[in-house]
């Protein structure tokens, strides 16, 4: 096992901390591989089962040696070069629930956007209500949504309308306060 945990567990946040300056997920498993490689980790940098019979396979095996070179000691023997091990893609693992982008040669049309005639949007009828002084009195986004099934029989959400409010205070055609009893923002024109 490790001998001093804690010591370890220090080297390797600054070790993260180098790794995580780079970019790509490749140079980051690359630069891991190389240091565990080098400190005589290679059980923690070993790769998946898959990738592992992958390289087992594409590994070219060396030549064994013919029996005129082990029994003629006449010549002298040249020494070897290491062999450095052949470079295999770092596999790189995506992260679930992610697609896959395709890219394809033919640019895509797009679709145009279909509106929808049903109702107007929310700046529309916000600024309707707003000329017709629908805020003289404090409204919150609910009665705003209540009076527009009510009166126009628009069926808005409230989240359709909370940012246009919102822009609208911000801009000074409302004033926005919130009702310490209800906990709410309540829209008034002031």
């Amino acid at each position: 096992m490790i001998r001093d945990f804690t010591q370890t567990v220090e080297q390797l946040k600054e070790l993260a901390k180098i790794i995580n300056e780079f970019q790509s997920e490749a140079v980051q498993l690359k630069l891991i591989e190389l240091l565990f490689s080098s400190q005589g980790l290679e059980a923690l940098a070993a790769p998946p089962a898959k990738e592992r019979k992958a390289r087992a396979t594409t590994v070219p095996a060396e030549a064994p040696a013919s029996e005129s070179e082990s029994t003629d000691q006449t010549q002298p023997t040249q020494p070897t070069q290491p062999t450095q091990p052949t470079e295999t893609p770092v596999v790189v693992k995506r992260r679930p629930g992610r697609p896959r982008k395709v890219k394809t040669d033919a640019p895509v049309a797009k679709k145009p956007r279909k509106r929808s005639t049903d109702r107007p949007g929310p700046s529309m009828i916000l600024k309707q209500l707003v000329d017709n002084n629908f805020f003289a009195d404090k409204r919150t986004i609910g009665d705003v949504v209540d009076y527009c099934q009510k009166v126009y029989n628009y069926d808005y959400k409230s989240t359709d309308l909370s940012g246009t409010l919102a822009k609208l205070a911000k801009d000074g055609f409302l004033v926005r306060a919130k009702n310490p009893e209800s906990n709410q923002f309540e829209y008034s024109k002031e």
